[in-house]
């Protein structure tokens, strides 16, 4: 029966994270982007592009030609560009689903605070999360492919831990299962609500991190040929 209770605090991480469809491309790579260069690196490969226009893939300078120059500089130009802004992007639309969940809390349980504060709780873990995964601070912007990529495992962890607490606590108060008709009601109709701008966003994200790695896969081999033919 829990498997098929949603309660809010539940439903909030995986309509975000677990409800998303897999992207057919996933990240192999981490990328600091700092106010002198892009580092985009791996076990494999480590490639440096400043901010003046030098290139070095594995500690060696690549003397690039016109059009190839002009790639990369375009290259590093959206990579600063889409990643903050992806960051900004994720953590407005972690936020107006919970303030959507808070309004309907408010509505329809009488501004439960209990509720809303797990939904709170819930909510910081999660921004935390996908901190771990993009983050710009201090003028430092971050990606890490490998929390990227296990944003939906952590996500529905997060919120099933928080669901058996909420429902082991709520045992001996009564309030889960008092409003269980209410909860199950808020969560079905803002899932038909915000579901379709959860599946935009996430095809939105897709593109963003296909549209990267088709551009650095190839210019890793264009300058892989470029040292090889030397």
């Amino acid at each position: 029966m829990l498997k098929y209770l949603l309660l809010i605090v539940l439903f909030f991480p995986v309509s975000v994270f677990a409800a998303r469809k897999e992207c057919g491309v996933k990240p192999s790579y981490n990328i600091t982007i700092s106010k002198e260069s892009v580092h985009i690196f791996n076990k494999k490969n480590d490639l440096t592009i400043t901010q003046n226009g030098r290139v070095i893939l594995n500690e060696k300078l690549a003397i690039l030609n016109p059009s190839l120059q002009k790639e990369l500089t375009q290259f590093q130009h959206e990579l600063r560009q889409q990643l903050p802004l992806l960051e900004v992007q994720s953590v407005n639309l972690l936020t107006e689903v919970k303030e959507v969940f808070e309004k309907a809390i408010k509505n329809q349980l009488s501004d439960d605070n209990e509720l809303k504060g797990e939904l709170n709780k819930l909510y910081k873990r999660l921004v935390k999360l996908l901190h771990t995964a993009i983050i710009t601070e201090n003028g430092y912007t971050r990606f890490s492919y490998q929390n990227f990529n296990n944003l939906k495992k952590e996500g529905e962890d997060i919120g099933q831990r928080i669901f058996y607490n909420v429902v082991g606590g709520s045992i001996l108060h009564f309030n889960f299962f008092k409003n269980l008709a209410t909860i199950k009601q808020i969560s079905k109709n803002e899932w038909k609500a915000q579901k379709p701008k959860l599946k935009a966003f996430d095809a939105h994200i897709c593109s963003v991190i296909t549209d990267i790695d088709e551009q650095y896969t190839l210019i890793l081999t264009q300058l892989n040929n470029q040292f090889t033919s030397k």
